[in-house]
């Protein structure tokens, strides 16, 4: 306990006053001659006993009052959490300062952010020389988390330069990382500032009080002390302005080819608690071709807008959803995407030879829908092979081969394509004539099992022997990406008749995925993934005389939006969040390879790839990531350059509005004292609190007022009452007898 006006201690000698007064009160009695009377002498000791104990009392009481009065008056205070700069003590203090993307919140006139860091301006000017400090962001590069420093010029040049990010924070990571590095620091007082807007989600990461209750038990007297470093928190987040964030940007669309339509699906988030109406624009390629009516979103509620559009010539393309106007936050006013379209993915058509007219070839149809007759450029590099040609051609270029109707190839064929598919090749069987079962299962047995999703059975034809004339499609497999778009309305797939099919058993192999049945249960269409790659076996053919499925519209979304899904179009658009890391797998590079980065702000990198953890191939790996927008990888010296875009955006949990309260922290911190500053742009109270101690005046007034009231119930119960004092003196004689004469 310490006082901060210590004159006023000397006002304790006050309390000698009521002795004093006592003490001359207390006059002795004049001896005056008495009948020996037995019983009023016994009367008069006990009375003069019972009186001299509530004197004495009655003087320690008001002696009491006194000297709390003037205790009072001294300005008590408890410093139980320590003090940052008393008695010239060096002090170890880490600054954990909150740049989510939550801080650009307007709260409710200043940016939160621009308040925290005023806030923690305030703190590093109350250090003293020799003091030791560390200031961390949450969010951005992470600088300076393994060391304190002795002087305050690092710090306060990194706040210099802060600026909010894009991303969440993890405020309890940070926590526990200051507690070790102040655990290991030799200095006599160690606090943690937190300086947030306190979003629950950035406590994510806390332990609950069961858990931290039971760790504490089994924790050292070291790590215990680490656990009683007091957190002081400066809370930012007061009447933040009205918000509606942007979520997500999802784009749909059958095929990513130049004038088919691209749907894109805008979902709004309002973070106030009154309804909001907005206006979104959708800008592709820096130029802005759309805006939305005026979308009213209900207060903690979402809304969706669709904009279709389609884009008029191949390649990659960048885009972007904005918020028409100004709201709480910018930072969540975009959001970016990007899609390659008419990509050139090469695939191999094979047919078993070539015919003089192109109409009887079984490949025509898969031909036209592969390669439709489009001026400009198209989304698929479509070359045709024969059976024998598929021995000698390489392989690896294609990214898709379509296998016809073609006689179970030679060992040697079949030992290549086993390789292709193994290396991330994908391979699509279509049944016909030629298609002998026996002969397949011999040449997937020869090559390991690797060449067909599953055995194959009989040829089965319809007709009168089996009561019908037809099979129809019956059931698609909902989940598989490439049929997303083929299922409403049903009569898509359903009017797909097969008048012959061989049948698949696919039960005979577990790897197997049946992605269509016909109306009687029996699996047309099958896939299994076999190393890096796919191989699928479509039991019906390809021209229109085991099937009407080339004349049916679906066939050709149906066998594009297949390429597209095994060639990994789908894959290739990438959306991440600010600050992770773009990693890009190569597998089949043995050594580094170049690649050239262009993110966002225009500028180019190249760096070099690394050997895979695992030693399978190489991956390249970059994590300057922290500005949102579309990033573009490009492997250069490889045997197959890639373009991979990924669109970097902010976090959409960061618009949440939900707060962690006060007590439930406290309860997750467990025995860490928390220190709540009251007001986050002057800090100057919260300084004088730590500096000394929380103060006890009201405890020491409300202690006077107890002793005062207690001082007048007892001098009012031990003052005797006028009736008492006049009422007269009992003799011990009998009534009406008269008191004998004293003898002369």
């Amino acid at each position: 306990m310490t006082f901060l006006e210590l004159p006023f201690l000397l006002a304790t000698l006050a309390a000698a006053i009521p002795v004093i007064l006592h003490m001359i009160n207390r006059q002795k009695v004049k001896d005056l001659p008495f009948p020996t009377l037995r019983f009023l002498k016994i009367s008069v000791q006990k009375t003069r006993r019972r009186k001299r104990i509530h004197d004495v009392l009655l003087m320690l009481l008001r002696a009491a009052v006194l000297v709390l009065i003037a205790f009072g008056l001294a300005k008590p205070t408890v410093t139980h959490l320590g003090s940052l700069l008393t008695g010239g003590a060096r002090a170890a203090v880490v600054i954990i300062l909150d740049n989510s993307a939550s801080m650009g919140m307007i709260d409710p006139e200043r940016m939160r952010f621009d308040v925290a860091t005023g806030a923690a301006r305030q703190i590093l000017d109350e250090l003293q020389d020799g003091d030791l400090v560390a200031l961390w962001l949450t969010g951005g590069p992470v600088q300076g988390e393994d060391k304190l420093e002795r002087s305050q010029e690092k710090a306060l040049q990194l706040l210099n330069e802060a600026r909010v990010s894009y991303q969440r924070a993890d405020l309890a990571r940070l926590v526990h990382r200051a507690r070790e590095l102040l655990a290991a620091s030799t200095a006599v007082n160690k606090q943690i500032y937190v300086i947030s807007d306190f979003q629950a989600l950035s406590w994510e990461g806390l332990q609950s009080p069961g858990q931290q209750a039971a760790e504490e038990g089994q924790l050292t007297d070291e790590q215990l002390k680490a656990l009683r470093i007091p957190v002081i928190c400066v809370d930012c987040n007061r009447a933040p302005k009205p918000n509606v964030a942007i979520q997500r940007v999802t784009l749909e669309t059958a095929v990513p080819v130049a004038g088919v339509p691209v749907k894109a699906i805008v979902e709004l988030f309002n973070a106030a608690t009154v309804q909001q109406a907005v206006v979104v624009e959708l800008h592709v390629d820096g130029t802005k071709i759309a805006a939305s009516p005026a979308i009213s979103v209900a207060p903690g509620g979402t809304a969706t807008h669709e904009f279709s559009f389609a884009f008029d010539r191949g390649g990659l393309h960048r885009g972007e959803v904005r918020l028409a106007g100004s709201d709480g936050s910018s930072l969540d006013n975009r959001r970016f995407f990007a899609m390659e379209v008419d990509q050139g993915i090469p695939v191999a058509i094979v047919k078993p030879a070539r015919h003089e007219i192109p109409y009887l070839e079984d490949t025509y149809y898969l031909e036209l829908a592969l390669a439709p007759g489009q001026q400009g450029q198209w989304a698929l590099r479509v070359s045709t092979l024969t059976a024998s040609e598929l021995a000698s051609e390489p392989l690896d270029k294609y990214k898709v081969i379509y296998c016809v109707n073609l006689p179970a190839p030679s060992e040697e064929t079949a030992q290549r394509l086993r390789s292709y598919v193994e290396r991330r090749g994908n391979l699509v069987w279509f049944g016909g004539d030629n298609v002998r079962p026996e002969a397949y299962n011999l040449m997937n047995q020869q090559a390991g099992g690797t060449l067909l999703p599953a055995p194959l059975l009989e040829v089965r034809a319809a007709g009168p022997q089996v009561g019908r004339d037809s099979w129809h499609i019956a059931q698609l497999d909902k989940q598989y990406p490439a049929f997303k778009t083929l299922l409403d309305p049903p009569s898509l797939y359903t009017t797909v008749l097969a008048y012959k099919h061989i049948r698949i058993d696919a039960g005979a192999s577990p790897a197997a995925r049946v992605l269509a049945r016909l109306d009687d249960g029996e699996p047309l269409l099958v896939e299994r993934e076999v190393g890096q790659g796919k191989v699928i076996f479509i039991g019906t053919g390809a021209h229109v005389n085991w099937t009407n499925l080339p004349l049916r519209p679906i066939f050709l979304p149906l066998v594009a939006r297949l390429t597209f899904s095994l060639a990994g179009v789908e894959h290739q658009r990438y959306d991440t969040l600010a600050g992770t890391p773009l990693e890009l797998a190569l597998p089949e590079e043995a050594a580094p390879v170049s690649v050239e980065v262009l993110p966002p702000g225009g500028e180019t990198f190249r760096l070099r790839s690394q050997a895979a953890p695992d030693g399978k191939g190489q991956v390249f790996r970059y994590e300057n990531t922290y500005d949102p927008g579309v990033y573009v990888l490009r492997v250069l010296d490889s045997s197959q350059p890639l373009q991979v875009p990924y669109s970097v955006n902010v976090d959409p949990d960061e618009a949440l509005p939900e707060k962690i309260d006060h007590q439930q922290l406290q309860q997750q911190f467990g025995i860490t004292p928390l220190v709540w500053a009251e007001d986050p742009e002057d800090l100057s109270s919260t300084f004088k609190a730590l500096r000394e101690g929380q103060s006890l005046w009201g405890l020491f007034l409300t202690a006077v007022l107890i002793a005062l009231v207690f001082e007048a119930l007892v001098s009012n119960r031990l003052t005797p009452k006028p009736e008492e004092q006049a009422k007269p003196l009992s003799t011990g004689l009998p009534r009406g007898r008269p008191v004998p004469a004293p003898v002369a």
